[in-house]
């Protein structure tokens, strides 16, 4: 009787330690990350973006708020040639907003690929739908990343193909970079703060 119960016993422990162990610790990097990408319903963030064209670079910071249903809301804080500048995107209709010019608000501003490829609400919808992607890991300036790619569609030399880095520890993006048809950069996001699920003032995405 003794010989049958210990490893009954034995078997009912291990079972205990690794069975019933959280899920959590048992997911992958790249699982953790998928799974956060997929509960994302919103964020905000702030990052410097680069914008890199023929004629040189420009780089700007700014704050991006994202909801998983749409609507966005992008703000330029510097250089200050461009400081106050935003648009608005609230589900129909999109609106910029420039206090130097007269008039101020310009409503019924046509879709931009170029403006929508710079939220990851964008990037997810492509890293779906893309064939052949790549999952790679990745240390950033230290810090260990897993490298996420995508292709864009369309057939805009310049909105190629785009790659997001995600940090491992926090889950958050750190980087993300769109490269044209010959794999050069033109545009480069890196994220100073990031926020997953916020509670959004409503007036931010309104259009009045």
């Amino acid at each position: 009787m003794k010989k049958t119960i210990i490893p009954l016993l034995i078997f009912a422990i291990t079972f205990i330690f690794t069975g019933c162990g959280s899920t959590k610790e048992t997911l992958t990097e790249m699982e953790k990350v998928q799974k956060q990408l997929n509960e994302m319903e919103g964020y905000q963030c702030k990052a410097t973006l680069k914008r890199i064209s023929n004629k040189g670079e420009t780089t700007y910071d700014t704050k991006q708020y994202y909801k998983s249903t749409g609507e966005y809301r992008l703000e330029l804080l510097s250089p200050e040639t461009v400081a106050g500048n935003y648009t608005v995107f609230d589900g129909t209709r999109v609106l910029q907003y420039n206090p130097r010019i007269q008039g101020k608000i310009i409503k019924d501003v046509p879709e931009s690929q170029q403006r929508n490829e710079l939220f990851l609400g964008q990037f997810l919808k492509n890293y779906m739908q893309s064939e052949g992607v790549t999952v790679d890991a990745m240390a950033l300036d230290e810090t260990q990343c897993t490298v996420l790619e995508a292709v864009i569609p369309g057939n805009d030399p310049h909105l190629s193909t785009e790659k997001l880095w995600i940090d491992n520890s926090t889950l958050k993006p750190v980087q993300f970079i769109i490269y044209d048809e010959n794999g050069k950069e033109r545009y480069v996001l890196n994220y100073t703060e990031f926020e997953y699920n916020p509670q959004f003032d409503p007036a931010l995405f309104q259009i009045e």
